[in-house]
């Protein structure tokens, strides 16, 4: 049996909580444990502590009905805690000493002895709240006592934590973080957490984690204080930050797998990526295209060709980030270029293996000046896709980047495209990389079926290619997508997508997207603090990826960070305008928490098929106070679903924040959902 008076007091058994608890039992337990080193108090002060607003007779009458129910409540469940006599009321701890029974507070006060670091780790986990949070006071000397206790035991754990953060030996970094989230979860104006986070996350290379804890340090303060960050606070962000950079190496302590996984019963085999001497033998062996970025100046002093080298290096860097291409290295390219100044590409695939051809130059017309790009394939000479783009020094930074990041998603989508359609012209063996396109081709349909044919592609391209990553990560996609589409019934196949993700995830360290299905099944597995340092580090690889920012979002709406959440899902749209309904779905899920109805549904309304959004689209509607609408979204959500149920679902959802679950439930059922 457990008794839990830290927070919402409890007294639970086996895991059940157990019901109609007597009003005083917690509150006399409490008291005994704290005022008395014995733990023992005489008859006549327990009854004037609590029942000091009657006369000595009625208190005292008082306090033998009290224990006379509590008596009462310990036979029926086996206790003997509390006991009296004709003098005294006491504890009895045998059944605490032969592990029988445990009580928080007891614990608490046992650890708090000891004073190193995993005793402080222990006080942080059992502190979860104000002592019997929920007490209704009763107007006596019982409730005076009990505020001054809380106090003590808050500012004594505050001492504590501080004395860790900022201890500079014999604490580790992860053991400094969770002193720090708990000082901040305790006191959220406590700066010095925000700065051990903000220290820590710079230990780690993690740029994103910096800013956001210093935004949402800022944040805090000023809408509930009206105040900035304290001086300290501001120098030490602006100290940290220059020092970082995306490219800033990551350590991903995962365990090494020493069998292959087995999964709905096709064996996965373990990356295998030590094995390859080069990067380039496991490219082929996947069967990955091979790019060169060329650039053609016609005159190498012009500012404005030096200008658009640039812009070319950032669209090369951008591709080799990915990798479901192979890119042959700027250096390289240049050389060609300057070397050999090319007419035709056809040496291109002889000399360096490569497939396709992204030829760019500057055009001038009309006064104007353009970058024209081409993607061109080697082996046919023929021009798959072309751009033109106006091109100008006046061009703000950010208009750059988006023409950067614009033209790197034309090249991969159209040689994806060109790639599947080679395969199913020329009837090619099938190779890792064609595989993966056509599990990637079905991945973000909201179809099981469709589900499931992807899933298998990505299996039949392990096959072909053990060590390749983006089908591992694509298998644990598949899986965090089935539970959510299946409702949020077990959670085993997200454990199971879970350890594929973790096995990818050292097979190669620059790519991202392992880290981006980690950080979504985490977030689903309500473990909120490890989803967004997987969100974080995969976000310092690739700051790029949109796909991962929209996750990233929708992590942080399940942490409850919304204002960010919202800037997230914005900043993936900015990078993907023509997004997939998911960005839209996270988008309207967070307008919805931050009570922005109609900004949601008109997310929902951007949709392709909003159909599959009819849910959350009713309970907006619902909340606006238009329950024609709502019925009729709600009508089309259950043709879909029938067997919905509003409990079921709510009892799924990972969300670290109760009042978001409660106004999300509160909203479903105005909707008319049961």
């Amino acid at each position: 049996m457990k008794l839990a008076v830290f927070g919402e007091a409890t007294v639970s058994l086996g895991g059940q909580l157990v019901p109609r608890v007597p009003a005083n039992f917690l509150r006399i337990i409490v008291y005994l444990l704290l005022e008395s080193p014995n733990h023992s108090v005489s008859r006549g002060k327990l009854s004037q502590v609590f029942w000091s607003d009657t006369d000595q007779a009625h208190a005292s009458m008082n306090l033998r009905q009290s224990l006379a129910r509590i008596r009462k409540f310990q036979e029926q469940y086996g206790l003997n805690l509390v006991q009296g006599d004709a003098t005294y009321v006491y504890l009895n701890l045998s059944q605490v000493r032969a592990d029988l029974l445990s009580i928080d507070l007891l614990e608490y006060l046992e650890f708090a002895q000891l004073g190193d670091i995993e005793s402080v780790l222990s006080l942080a986990g059992l502190y979860s709240g104000d002592l019997l949070a929920h007490n209704e006071p009763q107007n006596s000397d019982f409730d005076e006592w009990l505020d001054v206790q809380r106090v003590k035991l808050r500012d004594d754990l505050i001492t504590t934590l501080l004395r860790m953060v900022n201890q500079p030996v014999g604490v580790s970094i992860d053991e400094k973080r969770q002193c720090a989230r708990k000082l901040i979860e305790i006191d959220p104006y406590q700066e010095v957490g925000y700065r051990t986070l903000m220290q820590t996350a710079s230990q780690l290379g993690l740029i994103a984690k910096v800013e956001r804890t210093f935004r949402e340090c800022a944040k805090k303060l000023r809408d509930d204080l009206d105040v900035d960050p304290e001086e300290e606070t501001i120098e030490l962000y602006q100290k940290l930050l220059p020092k970082l950079s995306p490219a800033t190496t990551r350590t991903l302590i995962l365990p090494q797998p020493t069998a292959p996984l087995v999964g709905n019963g096709v064996e996965i085999q373990t990356p295998q990526s030590i094995l390859a001497t080069t990067q380039i033998e496991q490219n082929k062996r996947a069967g990955l295209p091979r790019v060169m970025v060329l650039y053609m100046p016609h005159n190498a002093a012009d500012p404005m060709e030096q200008l658009a080298a640039s812009l070319v290096d950032d669209i090369t860097i951008g591709l080799c980030r990915l990798r479901t291409l192979s890119v042959v290295a700027p250096y390289t390219s240049k050389r060609v270029v300057s070397e050999s100044p090319i007419d035709s590409f056809e040496g291109l695939n002889a000399q360096f293996g490569v497939n396709y051809a992204v030829d760019s130059k500057i055009v001038r017309r009309d006064g104007f000046c353009f970058l024209s790009v081409k993607l061109v394939d080697v082996a046919t000479q023929e021009i798959v896709w072309a751009e033109k783009q106006k091109f100008d020094y006046v061009l703000p930074e950010q208009q750059y980047r988006q023409l950067s990041i614009r033209i790197i998603l034309s090249v991969v989508s159209v040689i994806e495209k060109s790639e599947l359609d080679r395969y199913n012209k020329l009837y090619q063996d099938p190779n890792a990389y064609y595989w993966y396109l056509i599990g990637k081709r079905e991945i973000d349909k909201f179809d099981l079926p469709k589900l499931h044919q992807s899933r298998q592609a990505f299996k039949n391209a392990l096959t072909a290619s053990p060590d390749f990553v983006p089908a591992l990560s694509g298998i644990a996609r598949t899986m965090q997508k089935e539970w959510l589409m299946r409702a949020r019934s077990e959670k085993d196949i997200l454990l199971e997508g879970e350890q594929i993700a973790k096995r990818a995830a050292p097979a190669d360290p620059d790519d991202e997207r392992p880290l981006r299905e980690l950080g979504t099944i985490s977030m689903y597995l309500g473990k909120f603090d490890d989803s967004l340092e997987y969100f974080d580090q995969g976000e310092s690889i690739n700051p790029q990826h949109a796909d991962l920012l929209a996750d990233y979002a929708d992590a942080l709406n399940h942490y409850g960070y919304l204002e960010l959440s919202f800037e997230k899902i914005e900043q993936a749209i900015a990078l993907n305008p023509l997004a997939p309904d998911y960005y839209y779905w996270v988008g309207a899920g967070t307008l919805h928490d931050l009570d922005r109805y109609s900004e949601a549904i008109d997310f929902i309304q951007r949709m392709q098929n909003p159909r599959v959004a009819a849910r959350p689209m009713a309970a907006c509607w619902a909340m606006l106070g238009e329950k024609e609408k709502a019925f009729e979204c709600r009508d089309q959500a259950l043709e879909d679903n029938p067997n919905f149920r509003i409990d079921d679902w709510i009892k799924g959802m990972c969300l670290r924040v109760p009042e978001q679950r409660q106004k999300y439930e509160d909203s479903l059922r105005e909707a008319g959902f049961q």
